[in-house]
C-alpha cells in the first residue's frame, strides 16, 4: 500500500492480500445477492505474527471475509467494509474525486478515534484496526480493480522511539507470550506485566487503566507483528494512540514475531534465533491524535482470475452468468436452478434433438441424456448443429457424437449417450430378447428422467415412449413431463401431454388410425424430412422456452394451459398445452387441448391393458400395431362413422426428423 510522501518507514505498510477464494465469494454474491445493490459490504480480513525474514507484512482476505466468523487461532481481526461499483465508470470516478476518498477515509477515522476516547477500544482492540476496500468486478472477463486503506491516526509530532535488546525479555518470556496469543482472545494486543510473587503474565487490554506495577519497565504493550523489517506495521500507530491516551508515558512496546515458541519445550541458542523486537516509545498528551489520517489509498491494482481458475469453471460460471443477469432487472423472480438442475431425456439425436440440447444449454441445464441409434450422415451438419464434416466421414453414432459437442461446449455438463433402437408398433423386426432389452433400458431411462423429448424421426417411434409417460403419471411428484416436437415443411407442433391430473392430449390423440411402418417403401423425398432450414430451431426453441416457462410456473408441469403472460404464475408467461407455429404467416397459435377417450397411446383402456399385461401387451403391439384401434375404442367408433363420405384417416400432418 503506497503511503503519502510525508510518511517515513517508522512503520511497515501492510499490504492487501485478497486471495482468489475472496474474489470468487464477490462475484457470487454480486450475482445472486447484491445485484445492482452497491451499498457497502461489512468484510473481514486477519494478519498474522512475522514468521519469516524479508516477507511483507499482509492483509488477507480469503472467501469467508463476508461472513462474521472467527479469524483462525493466532491471528488479528481487521475490520471493514466493501464498496463494489456496478459500473467501471462509477469506480473511475470514485477515483478522480478526491473529495469522495477523503469523505471516506474522515468517517473510518472518526470511528477509531470514538473507540480510542471512549475507551470501548481496550474492551474490542479490533475497533483499532479498519479497512476499507473499493473495486469494480468485471464479471464477464473476471477481472477486479480494487485500492484500499487501512487508516492510522495523525498526531502532532512524529512518534519517538528507541530500539532496546530482545534479550532484556528472554525465550522464556517470548514462549510465554506465544503460548498465551495462542490460547486466549486477546486479538492481537495485550499487556505483559510483572509482579514480584508470580513474575511476567499477560492480561487483556482492558485492565490497562487499573493494573499495578512496581516499575513502569514491568508494564509491556504486546502487540502481534506481521512486518519482518526494522520497522513496526503500521497498524501499530493507532494502539499507541490509545496507550497515550489512557496511560502515557515511555512505554515499552513487543513487537511479537516469534510464534512458533507456542510450540517450544524449550529453547536452546543453537536453535532459531530471535525475531521479536523491543521498542520504547515516549507517549504523552501531545501524542493524542489530531483526528486527521495518516494513511493514503493504495495504488489501484488489477487481478485476472482466468490466470487462477480451470477454464471449465469459468465456462460453466460464464454460462449462468447470462442467465443470473436476468434477476437483476428483468425478471427478478426468475429461479434458474429449477431448470439447470433438471435430467432431460432427448430421444433422437437429429435436427431437434441438437436444437433442443442448444437451448438447453442455453438456459444452463447441466442434466441429458441422448438417445439415438443412428450414424452422422453427410447431410446431417448443415441442419444438426452438433455435428461437423469429420463426424460424419468418421462414421460416428449421433449420440455420441452429440454428447462430446455439448462438452466441449460446456465442460461441466453431466451428458450420456444411449445408442439404441426404440421399438415401434407395426415394426416386428427385432428379435423377443433385443426387444425385451430395449423396452426395459426405455422403461429405466424414463424412471430416472424429468423431462422426456419425443425428438424422433418417425411418428411411430415416438409411440411407445409417450406411453410409458403417460404409464408414470402415478408416481406422483416424481412423474415426467412428456414433450414432444414435429415438423412439416413450413410449420411445427410443440405439445406437451398429460402431466398427473392435470389433463392434456398426447401426440397421437389427434390420430384416428393405428401407426404403422412409415419407413417402409419411401422415395428419397420420403426418407428425408423437408421442411424449411429454419423450422426446427423455431421449433427446438420454442419446446425449451415452453418447458422453461412450466419450470417457472407456480404449479409446475402440472400448470393449466394459459396463452398469455402472467407474472403472478410464472415469470417467463404462457404456458399452453400445444404451440403450432407456421412460417409462411410468421405466426405461432398456442391452444388449450384435451386427452382423446380413444386415444391410441394414452387412454384409459390402453393404459390399463398395458398396466395389466405389460411386455406381452407391447410384445402384441410391436408385431400388429392394428390391436391398438381394437384396445383403444377406435375400431367400434369407425365402424359407427361406417356410413359417413370419405375414409378416415390421420389429420395431423407433421412429421419429423
Amino acid at each position: 500500500m503506497a503511503q503519502p510522501a510525508a510518511a517515513t518507514k517508522d512503520f511497515e505498510p501492510l499490504q492487501a492480500a485478497p486471495d482468489v477464494g475472496f474474489w470468487q465469494e464477490l462475484s457470487q454474491r454480486k450475482l445472486d445477492l447484491w445485484r445492482l445493490d452497491s451499498s457497502n459490504v461489512p468484510v473481514t480480513a486477519f494478519y498474522e505474527a512475522s514468521q519469516a525474514s524479508r516477507v511483507p507484512a499482509k492483509c488477507f482476505l480469503q472467501k469467508d471475509a463476508f461472513q462474521d466468523t472467527r479469524v483462525p487461532v493466532g491471528a488479528v481481526k481487521v475490520v471493514g467494509e466493501l464498496k463494489n461499483f456496478n459500473t467501471e465508470e462509477e469506480f473511475r470516478a470514485f477515483l478522480g474525486n478526491a473529495d469522495a476518498r477523503q469523505s471516506c477515509l474522515a468517517e473510518a477515522v472518526a470511528q477509531i478515534s470514538s473507540a480510542i476516547a471512549s475507551g470501548k477500544a481496550l474492551q474490542e482492540p479490533w475497533q483499532l484496526r479498519r479497512l476499507l476496500l473499493c473495486s469494480f468486478a468485471d464479471l464477464k472477463k473476471y477481472h477486479y480493480s480494487y485500492l484500499l486503506t487501512l487508516p492510522a491516526l495523525k498526531t502532532p509530532k512524529p512518534w519517538q522511539r528507541v530500539r532496546e535488546p530482545i534479550e532484556d525479555l528472554g525465550p522464556e518470556v517470548l514462549a510465554l507470550v506465544a503460548k498465551g496469543l495462542r490460547e486466549k482472545d486477546f486479538d492481537g494486543l495485550c499487556l505483559l506485566t510483572r509482579a514480584a510473587d508470580v513474575g511476567w503474565s499477560l492480561r487483556p487490554m482492558a485492565d490497562l487503566l487499573n493494573v499495578k506495577v512496581e516499575s513502569e519497565d514491568d508494564l509491556i504493550l504486546v502487540f502481534v507483528d506481521p512486518s519482518s523489517e526494522e520497522a513496526p506495521a503500521w497498524s501499530l500507530q493507532n494502539a499507541l494512540v490509545l496507550l497515550a491516551k489512557h496511560r502515557p508515558g515511555r512505554r515499552r512496546v513487543l513487537a511479537f514475531r516469534d510464534p512458533q515458541l507456542a510450540g517450544a519445550s524449550g529453547y536452546t541458542s543453537s536453535g532459531p534465533q530471535l525475531r521479536s523486537l523491543l521498542f520504547r516509545y515516549a507517549l504523552d498528551a501531545e501524542m493524542e491524535s489530531s483526528g486527521d489520517c495518516r494513511a493514503g489509498w493504495s495504488k489501484i491494482a488489477t487481478v485476472d482470475l482466468t490466470r487462477f481458475l480451470d477454464s471449465k469453471m469459468v465456462a460453466a460460471n460464464a454460462v449462468d452468468l447470462n442467465i443470473k443477469l436476468m434477476k437483476w432487472r428483468v425478471l427478478p423472480g426468475l429461479e434458474p436452478d429449477r431448470l439447470k438442475e433438471l435430467r432431460v431425456l432427448l430421444l433422437g439425436a437429429g435436427t431437434l434433438g441438437c436444437g433442443v440440447a442448444r437451448a438447453l444449454m442455453g438456459w444452463g441445464c447441466r442434466h441429458m441424456t441422448f438417445v439415438d441409434a443412428g450414424k452422422v450422415s453427410f447431410s446431417n451438419p448443415v441442419r444438426q448443429s452438433l455435428f461437423t464434416h469429420k463426424d460424419a466421414a468418421d462414421g460416428r453414432k449421433k449420440a455420441t457424437a452429440a454428447k462430446e459437442a455439448v462438452l466441449a461446449i460446456l465442460p461441466d455438463a453431466k451428458v450420456e449417450d444411449v445408442v439404441m433402437d426404440i421399438p415401434m408398433p407395426g415394426h416386428p423386426h427385432q428379435s423377443a430378447e433385443l426387444l425385451r432389452a430395449n423396452v426395459v433400458k426405455l422403461q429405466e431411462l424414463i424412471e430416472r428422467h424429468d423431462v422426456i423429448c419425443m425428438l424422433t424421426d418417425s411418428r411411430e417411434s415416438r409411440w411407445l415412449p409417450s406411453l410409458l409417460v403417460a404409464a408414470a403419471q402415478d408416481r406422483g411428484k416424481d412423474a415426467p413431463l412428456g414433450l414432444t416436437v414435429a415438423l412439416g415443411f413450413d410449420s411445427f407442433l410443440v405439445s406437451r401431454q398429460s402431466y398427473q391430473n392435470s389433463p392434456a392430449a398426447c401426440y397421437f390423440c389427434n390420430d384416428v388410425t393405428a401407426p404403422s411402418d412409415s419407413l417402409a417403401f419411401r422415395t428419397l423425398d420420403q426418407q428425408c424430412t423437408v421442411t424449411r432450414p429454419g423450422i426446427s430451431g423455431l421449433a427446438s426453441n420454442c419446446a425449451v422456452e415452453l418447458l422453461a416457462a412450466l419450470t417457472q410456473h407456480q404449479d409446475g408441469f402440472a400448470a393449466a394451459s394459459s396463452n398469455t403472460a402472467s407474472i403472478s404464475e410464472s415469470p417467463l408467461g404462457g404456458v399452453p398445452h400445444q404451440v403450432r407455429g407456421y412460417a409462411a404467416e410468421y405466426a405461432l397459435a398456442p391452444t388449450e387441448t384435451e386427452p382423446f377417450g380413444r386415444c391410441i397411446c394414452c387412454s384409459p383402456q390402453v393404459l390399463q391393458r398395458y398396466a395389466a399385461e405389460g411386455m406381452g401387451f407391447l410384445e402384441q403391439v410391436i408385431a400388429d400395431s392394428s390391436i391398438l384401434e381394437d384396445v383403444s375404442g377406435l375400431a367400434e367408433m369407425k365402424a359407427a362413422m361406417s356410413g359417413m363420405e370419405g375414409d378416415v384417416e390421420a389429420f395431423d400432418e407433421f412429421e419429423d426428423l
